[in-house]
């Protein structure tokens, strides 16, 4: 049985911990190692750790991205993904995704993501880009894919050296620019989601938003200008993503009960 490891980075993850941690030892199909990097976290983050036996490792805080690197430099298994504290994983989400990268050969393997409000309510779902579309949308600023959903042979993340840690908050889309222009073959799995990630105000690329923007405006510079097909590739995409924004618009009109949809019972009392 194939096997794969997968990073944590925490720091004052204790409240959402457990459930990340239960999906990811939950894969059905495949052999999963799981290794958390903390950070110093001073709540109940290392106690979860403990009670499900994950093996933890201290780097200081200050770069997600170092955590990362020290976490999978560490791992020995043919696959490695990351996730972070508060993501989950679908229960067969990393044998499908092996599948297909055995099957194509790929050194990347990525599927759709769902994402969710910080309660966990759903919100919209995300159909990634074609492999083929990949590179247009990256000289675009667009990744193309959610990372939760993703996963990369260990020969990849060595040959990459791992991530850039000079970028503290995009380092995975400079991880993936390299791979795509170093010739990795990427693969796209159809089908249900593999990942769910959580959407809440907290997170860094909302509390340091701009300092994301810096980053990718500086990433841009390096990869080049775009080229006029890479805009007809990329209306395709969202295109093909058009029902997508259609349900993000209505559940989050009705989460903020903006938006009022009679049920049966309503119908009945009117």
């Amino acid at each position: 049985m194939t096997e794969i490891s997968c990073v944590i980075p925490t720091l004052n993850s204790g409240w959402s911990l457990a459930e990340t941690i239960h999906s990811i030892v939950s894969q059905k199909d495949c052999t999963v190692r799981v290794i958390v990097v903390d950070s110093g976290s001073t709540d109940e983050t290392l106690d979860v750790c403990k009670r499900w036996n994950v093996p933890t490792v201290y780097v200081p805080p200050g770069n997600m991205y170092r955590a990362i690197n020290e976490g999978l430099k560490a791992c020995d298994t043919p696959w490695l993904a990351y996730l972070n504290s508060d993501d989950l994983l679908y229960p067969r989400s990393f044998a499908r995704l092996i599948s297909l990268g055995g099957a194509t050969r790929a050194g990347v393997v990525y599927g759709a993501c769902d994402y969710v409000d910080s309660e966990g309510r759903f919100l919209h779902s995300l159909t990634p880009a074609y492999s083929h579309e990949l590179l247009s949308l990256f000289r675009l600023g667009i990744p193309g894919f959610a990372q939760p959903a993703a996963i990369f042979r260990k020969t990849v993340f060595d040959a990459l050296n791992g991530f850039d840690q000079s970028y503290t908050l995009n380092a995975d889309f400079d991880f993936y620019w390299r791979a795509l222009i170093g010739g990795v073959p990427f693969a796209c799995l159809t089908g249900s989601p593999v990942a769910r990630f959580r959407l809440h105000r907290k997170q860094l690329s909302h509390t340091q938003s701009e300092v994301m923007r810096q980053q990718l405006r500086s990433m841009r510079t390096k990869i080049g200008a775009a080229h006029a097909s890479d805009y007809l590739r990329f209306l395709r995409w969202r295109v093909r993503n058009v029902p997508q924004y259609l349900i993000r618009i209505t559940r989050r009109a009705l989460l903020a009960k903006q938006l009022k949809i009679p049920t049966t019972m309503d119908s009945c009392d009117s």
